[in-house]
């Protein structure tokens, strides 16, 4: 499975369609928990999850309506032991919050305990204030968003942020294993799920987040906090989480009258005198464009991953030409992804231990992918694994045999396209609740470590004559590309 390049154009670089963001980070191998800070986190000061979903509603006028009566056509992870606390957020970091709140809601489903993790330890892995004294330029000491003006609790952010901070530096000893991103609902998309979809994922993996706009068209109704905000869709400044759905809740408790019953029981970050304690309902006739989960394991004592955050991609040569040269995305299908000619990465790593299992970003549900361990520097296969998964996002292969290296190389072939660290950024749009403000991203790249194949050879990410080789010379605005930094992989050690 080669990359053949043609003299025209074969890949280009851009922003990833569902992903986009920039970073790199990692730790060795080994070392000790006790007293590595990775491992070790803010403790949380949050109060006890909800048990009794009865006493959570219980400002509703129950002469109007019970939620949660008919089990054939309602469900709660409250109500099934699965509550995970109301937190209260502050100014900004609720995509942090809600991907916690998953993170929790998915583990205590399948491992039955309740993890500490604090929303605000992520936020400060991905956000930080430049190092800067007087007369000298600001100091960028480490792979991540640096933000001059602006605190970073006060900014907003994504999915693929919260991984990067978790994929390779383990917080509290857990490590992000799978952030899958389902889809749009009642709203345009790359892929478009149903509410059948959405309580199907609310039973396979607990709590999932969805985008809202947390002030327009909310009303208390005979007791129920509720939203049916139909423009939603274009209009959304906000992420929460999902943690169950009603059938039968009334259409006429909204403010805009619904024209169906049926609404989703969302638990929010604004604390439990929000609403109701902390939760609120939103019709299902609401455009919600953006739902995932987030998933973490304490499998792996340790990760490495030199391009954590996704910012570039590069495309299969059969899915640029679709592209054309403006570059317009609306051309393309997750269907053209998917059987889209391979693009290769690698990269190349010196560090001991036993690889249990490999990291990285697919951008179409059942992208094609195949993943080897080679020996060495581009040496014999030492294990390999191949295969698809449903959703895009971030997904963990898990070897059969864990493998023993010392110096080796991660191949990682995906159809379609590639995901990217990309280079250094000035000018990164971050937001606050009230403005948009600017971050500088600062990425690190170094010769001989990461690669691109084209044709037969493999191409330092580095190399000046890159982009001419990937035949990016005559595609506009993309004049100022030197590299696509490295590959968004990473590598978990047992």
């Amino acid at each position: 499975m080669k990359v053949n390049l043609s003299k025209k154009a074969a890949c280009v670089l851009a922003l990833a369609n569902l992903i986009a963001v920039i970073g790199t980070a990692g730790c060795s191998a080994g070392q000790e928990k006790e007293t590595d800070p990775r491992f070790i986190g803010t403790p949380e000061t949050t109060e006890a999850p909800p048990s009794d979903v009865n006493e959570l509603l219980a400002g509703g006028d129950k002469d109007y309506y019970i939620p949660f009566q008919d089990p054939d056509h309602s469900f709660c992870l409250i109500g099934e032991g699965l509550g995970t606390p109301v937190r209260q957020q502050g100014m900004g970091g609720c995509y942090c919050y809600a991907a916690v709140t998953s993170m929790q809601s998915s583990y205590l489903k399948e491992h039955g305990e309740l993890i500490d993790i604090n929303p605000v330890d992520i936020i400060n892995r991905i956000y930080e204030m430049p190092e800067k004294t007087d007369g000298e330029e600001p100091r960028y000491p480490e792979e991540k968003f640096y933000v001059p003006s602006v605190q970073p609790l006060d900014l907003g952010g994504d999915i693929a942020r919260v991984t990067g901070a978790l994929c390779a530096d383990p917080l509290n000893g857990y490590l992000v294993s799978e952030a899958n991103i389902f889809g749009s609902y009642n709203a345009p998309g790359t892929t478009s799920v149903t509410e059948d979809d959405i309580k199907g994922y609310i039973r396979e993996y607990g709590a999932i987040c969805l985008a809202v706009n947390y002030k327009k068209d909310c009303k208390y109704i005979n007791g129920y906090y509720t939203q049916n905000y139909q423009n939603n869709a274009e209009d959304r400044d906000h992420v929460a989480a999902i943690v169950g759905w009603d059938d039968d809740f009334p259409s006429d408790c909204f403010k805009t009258p619904a024209t169906r019953n049926g609404a989703w029981l969302v638990q929010n970050s604004f604390g439990d005198f929000w609403g109701n304690c902390g939760f609120y309902w939103v019709s299902y006739d609401m455009p919600i464009p953006d739902f995932y989960n987030c998933s973490v394991t304490k499998e792996y004592t340790s990760a490495v991953s030199y391009g954590r955050f996704p910012m570039a991609t590069v495309y299969s040569p059969d899915v640029m030409d679709k592209l054309g040269e403006e570059m317009d995305l609306s051309n393309i299908t997750m269907d053209d992804i998917t059987k889209g000619g391979d693009v290769a990465v690698a990269t190349v790593y010196e560090q001991k231990g036993s690889v249990g299992a490999v990291g990285f970003w697919t951008n179409a549900p059942g992208q094609p992918y195949t993943v080897e361990i080679l020996d060495g520097e581009f040496g014999r296969v030492l294990t390999s694994a191949s295969g698809s998964f449903e959703h895009s996002g971030y997904h963990t292969v898990k070897f059969d045999k864990p493998v023993s290296v010392k110096k080796f190389t991660v191949v990682v072939r995906t159809a379609g396209l590639a995901v990217f660290e990309g280079g250094p950024a000035d000018n990164v749009k971050v937001y606050t609740i009230f403005q948009k403000a600017y971050a500088h991203y600062e990425a690190k790249s170094q010769p001989g470590r990461s690669f691109i194949q084209t044709g037969e050879e493999w191409v330092d990410v580095t190399d000046p004559s890159l982009k001419s080789r990937l035949g990016l010379d005559d595609i506009p605005d993309y004049e100022t590309i030197v590299t696509p930094g490295d590959p968004c992989i990473t590598v978990l050690f047992i």
